[in-house]
């Protein structure tokens, strides 16, 4: 209900301040940045609406400052100098923009592969009231973001300096609520601004694979010799977890061509008469999906040793990838214990109402969906979440 309630509110704020927000941005982008909006590029006709195609900066020295980060340290801009810095200004009592920022800067990082330890991912706490080391710290662990930003916070006074001499907005609604400019800065590995754009509050799949794209299209000219990186297509993304799914009663049973552990070709059948099986809907370029699949190859070593719990199928978006081999060689370089079945056509995420990824359901012999999850989910979640609705012994 929390996340409901601060949602609705955050968007009757939003539509009320964005005009006055917006207004200041652009107002200030008069001396910030080196040629306007109508000097940007256009936005794709593919790119949504809701996408801010940002605006270049003029190539001035990012202004230094120090804050400390999650975990007690003291950083500065220029102690990032070398490095490619993608900085955002977060909420860390956000529930609703500030987390697709992280989420965005999570894929923006997985996307570098080999060239990521030459970005460095900045957060700057947009909220003066939960302001604590551990605030950030909480927050960033929430967010799967702990060991992947420096998410920096100071005093009040500290964070205020900062957001103005970046340019940002931040008013206290009430209590830990609060509205800012959700902004976000690419500074080149000299420490000159490059790019800037506000985040969207859109949580559709298209807004968010295009923000990764558009971050992506202005990091990787800074990076060092200029590596010739593609940028992957637009995608699904999950961000927000949600047990709301598909209806239960309808048989999603399904039978479908696998790799099998150890690169063998086979077929795997959910229902049907089949084993109560956990069915992980994924793809080899989402991060989340990677980040999960210990806790899937956990599950399915337990199932050895527990026979009343499921064992696992994943389900790869097939039409997704460049190539089967491609996916496997990331089960066997993974070294996934379980089937990895290729969704060929899109008809079975389709039929479980798959809307982003990851997307476990827990499925019956009969092909009803037991329990369903949008969204990475931890070892400890998904056992307590599943352990209502597996049979009582592992005959029944």
């Amino acid at each position: 209900m929390r996340k409901t309630t601060l949602w609705a509110v955050t968007i009757v704020i939003f539509s009320a301040l964005a005009a006055v927000v917006f207004g200041v941005f652009r107002a200030v982008s008069q001396v910030q940045v080196a040629a306007s909006r109508a000097h940007t590029t256009p936005t794709s006709s593919q790119e949504p609406s809701s996408v801010d195609p940002g605006a270049p900066l003029n190539g001035k020295p990012a202004p230094n400052f120090h804050l400390t980060n999650q975990f007690g340290q003291s950083v500065s801009i220029r102690s990032l100098r070398g490095k490619v810095v993608v900085m955002g200004f977060v909420n860390s009592a956000g529930d609703t923009v500030s987390p697709l920022i992280a989420t965005i800067m999570h894929n923006v990082l997985y996307d570098l592969g080999i060239h990521r330890s030459a970005v460095a991912f900045v957060a700057v706490n947009a909220n003066p009231v939960t302001a604590s080391t551990h605030d950030v710290y909480s927050w960033s662990t929430k967010y799967h973001m702990l060991h992947n930003w420096q998410f920096l916070t100071g005093s009040p006074t500290q964070l205020k300096s900062v957001w103005q001499n970046y340019f940002m907005q931040t008013q206290i609604l009430h209590g830990s609520l609060i509205t800012h400019t959700p902004g976000v800065f690419v500074i080149g590995p000299h420490g000159h601004e490059n790019w800037v754009y506000l985040n969207s509050p859109s949580t559709s799949t298209q807004a968010l694979g295009a923000q990764v794209q558009n971050i992506l299209k202005h990091v990787i000219p800074l990076l060092p010799g200029h590596p010739a990186l593609r940028i992957p297509p637009a995608r699904q993304l999950a961000y927000y977890p949600a047990s709301i799914g598909p209806s239960q009663r309808v048989n999603r049973s399904f039978h479908l061509p696998a790799i099998l552990p150890g690169g063998k070709r086979g077929s795997v059948q959910i229902g049907s008469g089949s084993p109560v099986t956990l069915v992980d809907f994924f793809a080899t370029w989402c991060p989340d999906c990677q980040e999960e699949m210990p806790v899937l190859a956990r599950l399915q070593r337990w199932d050895s040793l527990h026979p009343r719990y499921p064992h696992v199928v994943a389900v790869d978006l097939r039409m997704s990838e460049s190539s089967t081999a491609h996916v496997r060689d990331y089960a066997s370089r993974l070294h996934l214990p379980f089937p990895v079945a290729l969704d060929n056509q899109g008809k079975i995420a389709d039929r479980y109402g798959v809307s982003g990824i990851p997307t476990q359901a827990l499925v019956s012999s009969g092909g009803q969906i037991l329990w369903y999850h949008e969204g990475l989910i931890s070892w400890k979640s998904l056992i307590h979440d599943i352990q209502p609705h597996l049979p009582r012994s592992a005959s029944s």
